[in-house]
């Protein structure tokens, strides 16, 4: 029988669990809990690329750094523009190029890797790939489905990233399961049952984020209250703070003007040798700083000097200094904590846990921040704070799947029974009892539509419960007009972050038919009172589920039968062929073309709006590249028969 699993698909690692009679974190195909989220590229002549996921890709950084993709998360759904991705690219964090993608727009991001583009999606969809396989072995039974878990404060566009990886790698999304609500179901959500209540603010401070998440917790029953964090804020911020510590502190002691230019003066081996065992260096010494006073970063014999003799790298780190070290990234988290807990109108007396789950969040000074804050009492550690997340996304994979196993006979009976049918066992009461009953999402940010003319309005509220719809009623610019071109986005910690294009292709000929057929109907008084044609009113709604994830539909309120092709991109190959006509059109205006050749690009570009809608696989967001090219030819040579006729 094909299983459901949950999956913590994390920015440093990665943790599959099974829940049955009781909840099982899964070993991997290394026999281990955890599977570094890794990802090497190994190029094959004239075949394609090979990859290696997991333990044995972390090793290839020491020899092909620019092969090997660590942290994709932080990638998935980002535009090559975002100044968080220009960051990376102008302070030469990554070992390989980042660019648009040459199938995409500007909105768009690609990883350049041996000589061939990857998108985010592709590489994520590896690992996921990995632990979907690892599972399979593990359970002896195929898996098909699975709860993933997001940060809370990922946005649309990035959770749609998510999905498209898990389609690429063959796995059905029963839920996108926001990484604190599935720490939550972890810590026990049984253990608050009947009439109690309790609002827990969930602190998961990972590899890669900082997610917060304030749930009101009762008989099984979660509702999600408020969200909060920082998408670039977790254990890889920190493991580059005492980076730059451990080489500044040894150019100090060997008296060298400029290290990193040293560093880069490395032949290529040595080079990438150094900078990979200094990044496995500082995360060990972080690590020993939770047990330890004080530990020392070595890395000997690997560097050369400029005179190419060894220079050895010795830097003792004493926890104090690291407190220090930590001090304005503490002060930013309060921030955000204090934030999420104002957003619902809340008071910190009224948080009655705060439940600590991430590797980072067992650094002792992020744990006595966070206990002066609130209160020793109210500050709880989760026992496997790592595996938690993965562990809550089983349960709740189990609970989503169509059958589920008796507690009491172990064997497999319809989810939808109330009383297992082999022996009688109350199904019903014991998930009341020790279950998750319902969740109740909540919108993770504002959610707005732009308009053309730089309008904006306001659709959905952060916060509000899911799932939820809003519409809105636009009037069109032109009545002639055949494309409209929308954009939606969230504000995130106050910034605009697109979501994705709306694109609007309406059927003229029919609604001028219909104007025409009126015309010819009724006496002359009635004609001649008859008001000329106005632009179309569009009603547009939105519709976000408890995925978070965004559906959009529109109708011609005028004539709502007329057909409306419509597409919601988020920088793929659709986007740039809507973006080349949508161009060609406000050319051809621009330039006064004849009302007849502007009829006729309007004709031909009705049409290929059509074929653009058929470019991406919804599924899984793969491009036709058949149809994709023909809807570039068939752009291309629209421009070029509108600017012979304007010739003749």
């Amino acid at each position: 029988m094909k299983k459901s699993i949950g999956i913590d698909l994390g920015t440093t690692n990665s943790v599959v669990a099974v829940k049955k009679v009781s909840t099982e974190v899964l070993k991997n195909a290394e026999g281990e809990y955890i599977t570094p989220s890794c990802v090497m590229v190994k190029k094959r002549l004239m075949r394609k690329p090979e990859f290696i996921v997991g333990r044995d890709a972390l090793e290839w950084i020491r020899q092909e750094p620019e092969h090997t993709i660590t942290a994709v998360k932080r990638l998935i759904g980002r535009d090559f523009h975002e100044k968080e991705v220009q960051e990376l690219i102008s302070k030469q964090s990554l070992p390989y190029q980042l660019s648009t993608h040459s199938r995409g727009s500007a909105n768009s991001l690609a990883l350049q890797i041996g000589g061939r583009e990857f998108t985010p999606e592709e590489i994520s969809a590896k690992i996921l790939a990995k632990l979907k396989a690892d599972a399979e072995a593990a359970l002896g039974d195929e898996v098909d489905a699975a709860v993933i878990t997001v940060p809370a404060y990922f946005n649309d566009k990035q959770k749609h990233g998510t999905r498209t990886a898990a389609a690429l790698a063959g796995l059905k999304v029963r839920r996108l399961l926001p990484e604190p609500t599935a720490a939550a179901i972890s810590f026990g959500v049984d253990k608050i049952s009947g009439d109690d209540g309790r609002t827990v603010l969930v602190f998961d401070f990972g590899g890669g984020t900082l997610d917060l998440s304030i749930l009101t917790i009762s008989g099984g029953r979660i509702i999600e209250m408020g969200k909060g964090g920082d998408m670039w804020l977790g254990g890889e911020d920190i493991d580059q703070l005492l980076i730059d510590y451990v080489l500044e502190e040894t150019a100090k002691e060997e008296g060298i003007e400029d290290i990193r230019a040293l560093i880069g003066q490395q032949k290529p081996a040595r080079k990438n040798k150094f900078l990979a065992e200094l990044k496995t260096a500082v995360e060990k010494a972080k690590i020993a700083l939770s047990d330890q006073e004080e530990t020392c970063i070595e890395i000997l014999g690997v560097l050369l000097d400029q005179d190419g003799d060894p220079l050895d790298v010795e830097v003792e780190l004493p926890r104090t200094r690291f407190d220090a070290m930590m001090a304005p990234l503490l002060k930013s988290m309060l921030g955000l904590v204090r934030g999420v807990i104002a957003d619902v109108h809340f008071t910190e007396d009224l948080i009655d846990n705060v439940l600590l789950v991430g590797g980072s969040s067992r650094i002792p000074c992020v744990i006595n921040s966070l206990q002066e804050e609130f209160g020793q009492d109210k500050v709880l550690l989760h026992e496997r704070p790592m595996l938690a997340v993965a562990e809550g996304a089983a349960i709740l994979s189990h609970r989503l799947a169509d059958t589920v196993e008796c507690p009491q006979c172990t064997r497999n009976t319809a989810q939808n029974v109330t009383t297992c049918s082999y022996c009688g066992f109350d199904l019903e009461g014991h998930t009341v009892e020790h279950g998750v009953v319902e969740i109740v999402h909540a919108a993770a940010h504002d959610y707005y539509i732009k308009l053309e003319n730089d309008q904006r309005f306001l659709m959905v509220e952060k916060n509000t419960p899911l799932p939820c719809s809003s519409t809105e009623v636009f009037q069109l610019v032109d009545a002639e007009q055949e494309l409209v071109h929308m954009k939606f986005y969230n504000v995130v910690n106050r910034k605009e972050q697109g979501i994705g294009d709306l694109w609007l292709g309406i059927d003229q000929d029919e609604e001028r038919e219909k104007v025409e057929r009126g015309k010819e109907e009724g006496d002359e008084e009635e004609k001649a009172a008859r008001k000329p044609v106005v632009p179309s009113r569009i009603e547009i709604t939105l519709d976000i589920d408890e995925n978070n994830l965004v559906s959009v539909n529109a109708t011609l309120l005028n004539h709502p039968d007329v057909a409306l092709s419509r597409t919601l991109s988020r920088g793929k190959a659709d986007e740039k062929l809507f973006l080349e006509l949508e161009q060609a059109l406000s050319d051809a205006d621009k330039e006064q073309y004849s009302t007849y050749t502007v009829i006729d690009l309007q004709n031909r570009a009705r049409s290929i709006i059509g074929f653009i809608n058929g470019v991406i696989d919804p599924k899984n967001d793969t491009v036709d590249e058949k149809r994709y090219e023909q809807a570039r030819k068939q752009i291309h040579k629209a421009i070029k028969i509108a600017a012979n006729e304007e010739l003749l």
